[in-house]
């Protein structure tokens, strides 16, 4: 079975991993199933464990960075849609001091509040919330500005 060359190789210390696929690579020369354990022998070796802890390390950097990109979009998500509710409750007000839908202001027929009729002056204006928000600005007073703060 063996041959004397192998058992003189091993005999002499050489590496057994090596001189056991050179074994199996000849007689594999002749025995197909032994020729498939060659080609599983000569394989190479699977990736070695530093290398994946190196790509494991590398992928939880990536991804508590990607989490920290997430929750800063998520943040400015809360922040606009707050700002843009800001916005509506400013247009319903002055829709209101004008007597128009603050839904669509009358340009929306399938409005369910006015069916595209709230034109301003449509309904009966509030008057108070009209003086408060289309009253001229004292000469002291700065006018408003807008938060530039996005």
């Amino acid at each position: 079975m063996l041959g004397n060359e192998a058992l003189s190789a091993l005999a002499e210390g050489s590496d057994p991993a090596a001189t056991a696929q050179r074994i199996i690579a000849e007689a594999g020369a002749t025995n197909p199933q032994l020729a498939l354990l060659a080609q599983l022998f000569n394989r190479p070796a699977p990736q070695a464990a530093s290398d994946r802890s190196e790509e494991v390390d590398e992928l939880t950097a990536r991804l508590a960075e990607a989490e920290q990109t997430i929750d800063a979009l998520k943040h400015q998500g809360r922040r606009m849609m707050e700002e843009h509710q800001a916005c509506l409750d400013r247009l319903s007000e002055l829709a209101a001091a004008l007597g128009a839908c603050g839904l669509c202001w009358g340009e929306d027929v399938a409005c369910p509040s006015c069916r595209g009729r709230g034109r301003p002056g449509m309904v009966r204006p509030d008057m108070q919330l009209r003086a408060r928000l289309l009253a001229p600005a004292a000469s002291s007073e700065r006018p408003p500005t807008l938060s530039k703060d996005y």
